[in-house]
């Protein structure tokens, strides 16, 4: 009793060296082998090839289930199905497992694709970059070249002078500043000779790039007026008289950077 005590005990201990990778190699070989061998008993048992597909195994097998039913042979029956059952088991193992043969052509298909991965590793295919498109309103923003900056800092610089020798003028010109950046943002990028540019057959009517240059500066220039209209007391810096200066003095400055970078004429 004893001994069968420590048998059991023993027994009942797992062996450490079965998880060894070598020793679980020769358990899948082994494994393999004994399923190749039962599968090679039933399809002779059958009556069936080995590398038999599994439609084939059941158009055999249904035969030979009606012909047992035929023959009232219960016994032969259920020992058909429980082959079928059990070669269907062991392909689908084979599958799962990856041991099952590949034909020739599919193995050298597989060899192709693998050579074609390695060139693809070894010689990676130049992908061509992305377009970068800007985003929004950025592609109105166009770096100006020096005759253009100097040019607005000629007309709204002179505005602003304007303003600072004669006060009285300034809220006339803070009425009409945001006119000479649209006229100046719409022609931007149009020919400087104004008769090549005209049509005859257009009419009078603004161009769209024009009412995008209108529709811009007008909203800059109400953004502008409320702004300058919350600074508060930085406008009195000079002195009440000079408050609408200083104001007219921001609001040309910041229209002058708008219409020195703004174009919304994009060619013909």
């Amino acid at each position: 009793m004893a001994a069968a005590k420590a048998k059991k005990s023993s027994a009942s201990i797992p062996n450490p060296f079965k998880a060894l990778p070598w020793n679980v190699k020769k358990e899948q070989e082994r494994e393999q082998r004994r399923l190749k061998t039962e599968s090679a008993k039933l399809h002779r048992e059958l009556g069936i090839a080995d590398d038999s597909t599994f439609e084939e195994i059941t158009e055999v097998t249904q035969g030979l289930i009606a012909k047992a039913e035929a023959e009232g042979d219960i016994k032969k029956k259920i020992k058909v199905e429980i082959a079928k059952d059990r070669i269907m088991q062991i392909k689908l193992n084979e599958r799962l497992a990856g041991m099952a043969t590949l034909t020739e052509d599919a193995k050298a298909q597989s060899r192709l694709e693998e050579a074609d991965e390695d060139d693809e590793d070894l010689y990676p295919q130049e992908k061509a970059p992305r377009e970068f498109k800007l985003p929004g309103f950025l592609p109105l923003i166009k770096k100006p070249d020096e005759a253009w900056r100097n040019k607005q800092i000629k007309v709204f610089g002179i505005m602003t002078l304007i303003c600072w020798v004669l006060p009285p003028m300034a809220e006339k010109i803070i009425m009409i500043n945001w006119l000479f950046a649209a006229g100046q943002v719409g022609r931007r990028g149009m020919s400087g000779d104004i008769e090549a540019d005209f049509n005859p057959y257009e009419g009078k009517r603004t161009k769209p790039h024009q009412r995008t240059a209108i529709f811009l500066s007008l909203l800059l220039w109400i953004s502008l007026k409320v702004w300058t209209g919350l600074l508060g007391n930085i406008k009195f810096a000079f002195g009440a008289r000079y408050a609408i200066v200083i104001e007219a003095t921001i609001m040309n400055a910041v229209l002058g950077l708008f219409t020195a970078y703004a174009q919304t004429y994009k060619g013909k």
